[in-house]
C-alpha cells in the first residue's frame, strides 16, 4: 500500500471546515483516482486517532451505480448503525421510506451528540446518486436549507469523481445546490515534487519516468509502490492484464463523452506527435470543419490544451494542441500501439520497446514541462529578476527555417526574457548547445529588438567544463536534474 503524502493544504482546509462553529457543507470533486477517498479517509483517521472526534460520530458512505431505492436502503442501514438508541442490528430489509426522511434522520442523529461534538457525514461518489435520480440534488438543497443548515454540529461532505456532472448538476449557477457549500475543494493531481517521498530509493530520472506514465494520480503511482525500479514496476504491475492503466482511459472517456471513439482517435493523433489542426484532423479521420467541436470539448474537460508561441497572438495559425493529462498522453502514445501484445501476455517485449522509446518522449514533453515549472517557482521566489507574464515555448518559420525554443519566459512590461533549452540525453551537455541556443534565439523578434535576455540550460546528465565556463561568462543558468528536482520539491512543500 502506498503511503499518504503531501496534501497539507487540503488537510488544513478540511480541519478548518471541521472546526467551524456552524453547520458545514463541503463539496469535494476531482477526476477519477485522484485520491479523494484516500484524502477523506486519512483525514477522518487522523481526527479519531487524535481523539478530536469519536469514531461513532462519523459516517463514510459510498454511493454506487445501483438503483436509487437500493441505495436508499443501504444509506438507511448505515444511518441506523449510528443511532445509539438502536441496540440490535437492523434487519436486511430495513429502509427508511424516502430520501427526505433519511436526510431528516441526520438531524436526529446530530441532536444525540453534544453541540460541541460534530457529526461528520461523508457521501462519497455523490454523482452516482445524481445519475440514479437527478431530482436528488433538489431534495438535498431543500433539506439543507430548511433543516440541515440549522444543525450547528453537522459537517456534511459530498464528494464526486464525475467532474462534468459535479460542475453542471452541483456547482453551476443553474444547480439547486449553487451557493450552499460553505467550503469547496477541487482535488488536483500530486505535483512532481511529491514523488521523491514515494520512491526514495529510485534515481531522479526514474521518478521523472514514473511521472511521465502516471502524472500525479495516486492510484497509478501506487502500482509502482513496492517496485525496486521503474522498469520492474512497469513490467510487473502497470502492464499486466487487468491493470487499471489498461482500462482507465476508456472509462474516463465513456463516463464523460457521448462519442468516445471519435475523441479517442483525436487523442491518439495528438499523442502520436500531430499537434497542428490539419494534421490532427487527417490522422484522426475527422473533417476539419468538425474538429473544433471535439478539441473544444477535450479542452473543457482538461484533457487537451492549446499552446501558442510565447508573445504570439493568441488564437493565431501557429497554435498547437497537446494532451495535458500525462496519463492519457502515455496511454495513447505507448499502450494503444502495444495493446494486443500486452493482452497476449507478451509483456517483456512491450516493456523493452516502451523503455527504448520513452527517453525521447520524456525529453520532448515531460522534461520540458518540469523545466517550465522550475521557471514559475524561481520567478515567484524573485530569482529571475523579473516576473514573467507568460511561460511556454516559442516556434516559428523564419526564411524557410524552423525556429524552436523549448522554454521561454517573457514580461512585456519589463521587456525581459529567459530563454532555455532542455536536454534529456545521458551525456553532459556540450558548450555548443549553449552557443546554438543563443544563435537561434536571435530569430525571435523580441530578442532582435533588444529585449534584455538571459539564458538557461536544463540537463539530465549535467554539463561539460567548457559549458560551465561559458555559462559563468554569460551569466546563464545551468540546472541539472538533481537541482531541478530539489527546486520542485521545495515548490510542492511551499505551496502547501
Amino acid at each position: 500500500m502506498m503511503k499518504f503524502v503531501n496534501r497539507f493544504r487540503e488537510l488544513k482546509q478540511l480541519d478548518d471546515f471541521f472546526e467551524r462553529d456552524k453547520a458545514g457543507l463541503l463539496i469535494l470533486y476531482g477526476r477519477r483516482r485522484v485520491g479523494k477517498t484516500s484524502l477523506l479517509s486519512h483525514w477522518l483517521d487522523r481526527l479519531t486517532a487524535h481523539h478530536r472526534l469519536p469514531l461513532e460520530h462519523t459516517l463514510f458512505w459510498t454511493a454506487t451505480t445501483q438503483s436509487i431505492n437500493y441505495q436508499l436502503r443501504d444509506f438507511s442501514q448505515a444511518l441506523a448503525r449510528l443511532d445509539p438508541r438502536l441496540t440490535t442490528p437492523s434487519i436486511p430489509e430495513f429502509t427508511l421510506p424516502t430520501w427526505d426522511v433519511a436526510l431528516t434522520y441526520i438531524v436526529d442523529l446530530a441532536s444525540l451528540r453534544t453541540p460541541k461534538s460534530p457529526l461528520v457525514i461523508v457521501i462519497d461518489e455523490f454523482t452516482y446518486l445524481v445519475q440514479s435520480d437527478p431530482a436528488i440534488v433538489s431534495l438535498f438543497q431543500r433539506v439543507w436549507d430548511h433543516r440541515l443548515s440549522k444543525v450547528g454540529n453537522l459537517r456534511l461532505i459530498l464528494s464526486g469523481s464525475l467532474v462534468g456532472i459535479m460542475e453542471k448538476k452541483v456547482l453551476s449557477a443553474q444547480s439547486p445546490l449553487y451557493g450552499r457549500a460553505t467550503s469547496l475543494m477541487r482535488l488536483r493531481p500530486l505535483e512532481f515534487g511529491a514523488l521523491s517521498e514515494l520512491f526514495q530509493s529510485w534515481s531522479s530520472a526514474e521518478r521523472v519516468a514514473a511521472y511521465a506514465v502516471c502524472g500525479g494520480i495516486p492510484s497509478y503511482l501506487a502500482l509502482f509502490a513496492d517496485s525496486p525500479s521503474f522498469v520492474r514496476g512497469l513490467r510487473d504491475h502497470c502492464l499486466k492484464p487487468g491493470s487499471i492503466l489498461l482500462s482507465d482511459a476508456t472509462l474516463l472517456l465513456n463516463e464523460r463523452l457521448t462519442e468516445p471513439f471519435i475523441y479517442s482517435s483525436v487523442l491518439a493523433a495528438i499523442a502520436s506527435g500531430f499537434h497542428a489542426w490539419t494534421a490532427i484532423a487527417q490522422i484522426a479521420g475527422v473533417p476539419e470543419s468538425h474538429l473544433g467541436h471535439y478539441l473544444h470539448t477535450l479542452q473543457a474537460l482538461g484533457m487537451v490544451e492549446r499552446r501558442d508561441p510565447v508573445l504570439a497572438q493568441a488564437g493565431g495559425r501557429q497554435g498547437r494542441y497537446h494532451i495535458s493529462d500525462p496519463f492519457l498522453r502515455f496511454y495513447y502514445r505507448f499502450i494503444v500501439p502495444h495493446r494486443t501484445a500486452i493482452e497476449r501476455g507478451e509483456i517483456q517485449g512491450a516493456v523493452k520497446k516502451i523503455s527504448e522509446d520513452l527517453r525521447a518522449f520524456i525529453g520532448t514533453y515531460v522534461f520540458e514541462e518540469l523545466c517550465r515549472e522550475w521557471v514559475y517557482y524561481e520567478a515567484d521566489r524573485g530569482r529571475l529578476g523579473f516576473l514573467p507574464e507568460q511561460v511556454g515555448g516559442f516556434w516559428t518559420q523564419r526564411r524557410g527555417q524552423a525556429v524552436q525554443l523549448d522554454i521561454v519566459a517573457a514580461s512585456r512590461h519589463d521587456k525581459r526574457l529567459l530563454i532555455g533549452e532542455a536536454k534529456w540525453g545521458d551525456k553532459p551537455v556540450a558548450r555548443e548547445v549553449l552557443t546554438d541556443l543563443i544563435e537561434r534565439s536571435q530569430r525571435m523578434p523580441q530578442v532582435a529588438q533588444g529585449w534584455q535576455t538571459q539564458y538557461a540550460l536544463f540537463a539530465r546528465a549535467g554539463f561539460t567544463e567548457p559549458t560551465q565556463a561559458l555559462a559563468r561568462e554569460l551569466k546563464a543558468r545551468l540546472v541539472d536534474l538533481d537541482d531541478l528536482e530539489r527546486t520542485l520539491i521545495s515548490s510542492a512543500i511551499r505551496r502547501e
